[in-house]
């Protein structure tokens, strides 16, 4: 009894050190980096000559660039026309779902927060380009009219002539020139890494398990603030009965186990004396 008293003292003190405490910032910002917007085929940052903030709700609901939704230069507007290439290559494109999330992440090159301070123009990795049009090749494209970029069926009014990423273009590094971007090959040696390498993605990868995890905490905590300290006590409760119940079964079916153990070598003891 006066164990499992202690465990529940324990269970209170945790809950209320869950209402107190505070978390520190899921991100360190460096200050003297900031967004620098790109050209070509894409809009100015709205941010621009401030550094990479936590993405406004505006952008969280479009439901697009997860990924960089915990720090990034891009704002709603950037992605207007990426969030409407998808809708059609998903629409009408009869993408995959490889497909989608592949030029999903090729679309939100631009939101990757060291794309987005760098200075140079941004260059996607042609091993990326490779690996979008693997999973693409046979998704429908056709050409801008306006200026013949490449884009999902159903992108631009101008759009007629509908056919599989793999009849317009051969191989990656043409498909992303086809779309508009610039391909970073591997004998092109350049100061800023490019887009799409293995180590430009898997931070960020990390970084959402991070950020989401954090979030999670959070939820909790406005959750349990939100109760009445009678609430809070009958929740502690509940768990440390849920808590007792399952160690009691587990410690129960090792007594058990071993009662059968010791029955069964007590048996071949005798069957062996016997023999």
């Amino acid at each position: 009894m006066g164990r499992n008293l202690t465990k529940l003292v324990f269970l209170v003190f945790f809950l209320r050190l869950l209402i107190s405490s505070s978390c520190g910032e899921s991100f360190n910002s460096d200050e003297t980096r900031v967004c620098i917007s790109k050209r070509g085929r894409f809009l100015p940052y709205e941010s621009d000559g401030e550094t990479p903030m936590p993405s406004s709700l505006e952008f969280k609901d479009l439901n697009l660039c997860k990924v960089f939704h915990g720090k990034t230069c891009c704002s709603a507007s950037t992605l207007h026309s990426a969030s409407l290439a998808l809708e059609n290559l998903a629409t009408y494109g009869e993408a995959t779902k490889d497909c989608l999330d592949f030029f999903e992440l090729l679309e939100c090159s631009i939101c990757q927060p060291d794309v987005g301070i760098q200075s140079e123009p941004l260059r996607i990795c042609a091993s990326f380009c490779d690996r979008v049009f693997e999973a693409c090749s046979d998704a429908y494209f056709s050409r801008n009219a306006s200026n013949q970029d490449l884009v999902p069926c159903g992108a631009s009014e101008g759009t007629i002539i509908c056919g599989k990423a793999s009849k317009w273009e051969s191989n990656g590094t043409a498909f992303c020139y086809a779309l508009g971007f610039t391909v970073q090959t591997a004998g092109d040696l350049t100061e800023e890494p490019c887009y799409g390498s293995k180590s430009s993605l898997e931070p960020v990868v990390e970084t959402v398990i991070k950020t989401e995890t954090f979030a999670w905490f959070q939820d909790l905590q406005k959750l349990v603030r939100e109760m009445t300290l009678v609430q809070q006590i009958s929740w502690v409760v509940t768990l440390f009965l849920i808590g007792t119940t399952v160690f009691n079964r587990r410690r129960y079916q090792q007594q058990i186990q071993a009662m059968i153990e010791r029955d069964a070598r007590r048996l071949m003891g005798n069957m062996n004396g016997n023999a």
